[in-house]
């Protein structure tokens, strides 16, 4: 048996609320590939249909730190509405991607096709109003970059990695695509194995991919700048075009 599955044999042992649970399930890297020395076991210990409580906690054993998520089935079913809404598919991912550990009511497994069902349904679209405000936005930050440049600014790199961070957000939600966690984007853009590990599709804008890679490498302000506009200017146009000179927006107030 692996170490890490021995730790985790050990944790459910040491479980205090055994009567309780309909089953188990594990996840993470240690499931779906390539864990690091840093990856800890994910374990969503699913509670009996009709509990009223739920935990999340740390334990650390034998060296490797077991994270574990404690909720009845209604709550998991809220995560992933929730998610969804946020478009997000951490908790569908971690469910559909899990290994039970044992199911003895079969709740795990039904909420494994719910999580496949999330997975599946798509984000919805930008109205025409948000389409025009995230085009502002973006206009906004590349002319508050632009000036942070010119006269010196020394927040100018922790503004310019904020703003690709915004930038790729914002192109995500017009193509209708998940949020991706910023410390996820650069393996979703590059790695075909994150692809795999996550349930994604590939990024469907080749271009827009090559220049926001590279742009995470350059150092020097000049060359930041001038990535930063390209990838501006490619988001702007694949969104519609945009002019600042005579912009305005009209809409209703709201209640």
């Amino acid at each position: 048996m692996e170490n890490w599955r021995k730790a985790l044999e050990a944790f459910l042992e040491e479980w205090p609320y055994a009567s309780e649970l309909a089953g188990v399930l594990v996840c993470g890297s240690y499931i779906t590939g390539n864990p690091s020395n840093r990856s800890d076991i994910d374990v969503h210990m699913v509670l009996k249909e009709g509990e009223q409580w739920r935990e999340r906690g740390n334990r650390i054993i034998d060296g490797y730190l077991v994270e574990y998520f404690c909720n009845p089935p209604a709550q998991i079913r809220n995560y992933f509405k929730e998610d969804y809404g946020e478009r997000s598919t951490h908790a569908a991912v971690q469910f559909a991607t899990g290994e039970i550990i044992f199911d003895d009511e079969g709740t795990i497994s039904i909420l494994k096709e719910e999580a496949r069902d999330w997975l599946e349904k798509p984000f919805e679209k930008l109205g025409e109003t948000g389409l025009e405000f995230i085009k502002y936005a973006i206009w906004d930050s590349l002319d508050n970059l632009q000036d942070l440049y010119e006269n010196g600014g020394k927040e100018f790199k922790f503004v310019y990695y904020n703003s690709l961070k915004v930038l790729f957000d914002q192109y995500c939600q017009f193509l209708s695509l998940e949020q991706i966690p910023y410390y996820q984007i650069a393996s979703y853009l590059s790695e075909e194995s994150y692809l795999g590990k996550y349930l994604k599709d590939p990024f469907p804008d080749e271009e827009f991919s090559r220049i926001f890679l590279e742009s995470l490498k350059v150092s020097a302000e000049e060359e930041m700048v001038s990535l930063y506009k390209r990838l501006s200017d490619h988001v702007l146009v694949k969104m519609g075009g945009f002019s600042i000179g005579g912009w305005k927006m009209k809409s209703p107030i709201e209640k």
